[in-house]
Parts: C-alpha cells; sequence; structure tokens
C-alpha cells in the first residue's frame, strides 16, 4: 500500500522539479510517478477506464460509419 503514497510524493516532486526548471528531476520523478501508479491498487481500475474510453470511441465510430 506504500504505492499511493509514493504516486502523491512524485507527483508533488514532478511539479517541484518542473517549476525549478530542473530537467533530470522531471524525469526522474515522473519515472517514479509513473512506476507507483503502475502498481498501485488503482492499476485495474485505470486499465478499466481506458477499456470503456476506447469502447466507446469504437461505438460512436461505428454508429457514425452506419448512419451514412
Amino acid at each position: 500500500m506504500i504505492s499511493l503514497p509514493l504516486f502523491l510524493l512524485a507527483g508533488f516532486g514532478t511539479w517541484l522539479f518542473w517549476r525549478s526548471q530542473i530537467q533530470a528531476g522531471v524525469l526522474i520523478a515522473a519515472l517514479v510517478c509513473g512506476y507507483a501508479l503502475a502498481t498501485s491498487p488503482l492499476a485495474n481500475a485505470i486499465d478499466g477506464i481506458g477499456t470503456g474510453i476506447g469502447a466507446a470511441i469504437s461505438n460512436a465510430n461505428n454508429s457514425t460509419a452506419s448512419s451514412k
């Protein structure tokens, strides 16, 4: 369960390094933030949201194509 606090800390670090214009810090903090988010309990929910958005776009394209 350490991944969510790590995500928040790395997200704050990304913002802080971005504001300070420290490019190497932004890269490292963003990688840590992405890793923490990918290994968090929210990863499956995020995947589900992406799948749902993809399905909605696909259905919208299919209904637009069939109405022409």
